[in-house]
């Protein structure tokens, strides 16, 4: 995808660099398996770099793969459920840079908890997108989701096409009837989130998510007055959108998730102690939180 500049709308006359959308995925993938008895382990022990090669080497976007995402995999088998046949839970995470900081973001921070696979040390990942693997499926939704969810943070809504292929895998899943795919009223759910990210009724929260990094935390460095309320005002939007959804949605928990930590570090030098009671409004998950940054403010 080619470079794209982006107004900020700031009062002083400034601009961003040119910011180039992601593609392809730097993953750091870690397997435990100690759990797996130890007649397995050795059937594993190529598993880690088969999903690191896999994942690094499709260029999910399918543009310009010099840009690439920080991703996290941390996957923890659980059991052996058959022959070559696991169950695992599994940790995905991503990051991106702020402009002009030396520091990183997290974008999203997910746990899904059920995910059951076949694997075959000596046979190769293939990527197929129009048939169900329950091991490179799952990595194929994850990591388009993962993309997508970097592309919002720069340009408004731009990560959608890869939402929908998220979902095409999704359905997929569903289709084969295995479990992690289906609906669920007490788990986290791919389809619920895929879902809500897709429903117009949530698009508020994707604005909000692109708000708060672009025009708030890479603002930081240029007007930093400007950026602060920003940030609130998407903390804002997100927040009055969450008194009228299902207490079980996902797309807004999942935005706090990744979130709420860095939202109670970064208003620490804000000079109104009362945006505090702001995110707390917002998001009173993480009450303690926010309430602890707070108390280092007094």
């Amino acid at each position: 995808m080619t470079m794209r500049n982006h107004l900020l709308g700031l009062a002083l006359a400034a601009s961003m660099a040119a910011t180039a959308h992601a593609q392809q995925v730097d993953c750091s993938v870690q397997v435990n398996f100690e759990a797996v008895p130890s007649t397995n382990k050795d059937l594993l022990r190529d598993f880690a770099s088969d999903v690191k090669t896999y994942v690094g080497g499709f260029n999910w976007g399918g543009g310009n793969p010099d840009e690439k995402v920080k991703c996290t995999i941390n996957i923890f088998i659980q059991s052996v459920i058959g022959e070559n046949r696991y169950s695992a839970q599994v940790f995905i995470g991503s990051q991106r840079p702020i402009y002009q900081s030396p520091q990183s973001t997290a974008v999203v921070r997910l746990l899904d908890e059920i995910w059951e696979f076949t694997y075959v040390r000596t046979t190769p990942l293939n990527h197929h997108p129009h048939s169900y693997d329950d091991l490179t499926s799952f990595l194929d939704f994850y990591m388009y989701l993962v993309v997508a969810y970097d592309n919002d943070t720069y340009e408004r809504l731009s990560g959608t096409s890869l939402f929908q292929k998220a979902l095409d895998v999704a359905r997929l899943g569903q289709s084969s009837g295995q479990k992690g795919w289906q609906p669920s009223t007490t788990t986290f759910a791919r389809v619920q989130l895929i879902g809500e990210l897709l429903n117009p009724a949530f698009e508020a929260v994707r604005i909000a998510s692109w708000t708060y990094h672009f025009c708030g935390l890479d603002s930081l460095a240029l007007n930093k007055p400007r950026a602060f309320g920003n940030m609130i005002e998407a903390v804002k939007s997100i927040g009055a959108l969450r008194k009228k959804v299902d207490s079980r949605n996902l797309i807004i928990k999942t935005f706090f998730e990744a979130k709420a930590k860095e939202l109670a570090e970064v208003f620490l030098d804000y000079p109104d102690v009362t945006v505090y009671g702001v995110l707390n409004d917002a998001d009173p998950t993480h009450t303690k939180t926010y309430e602890e940054a707070l108390q280092q403010r007094k």
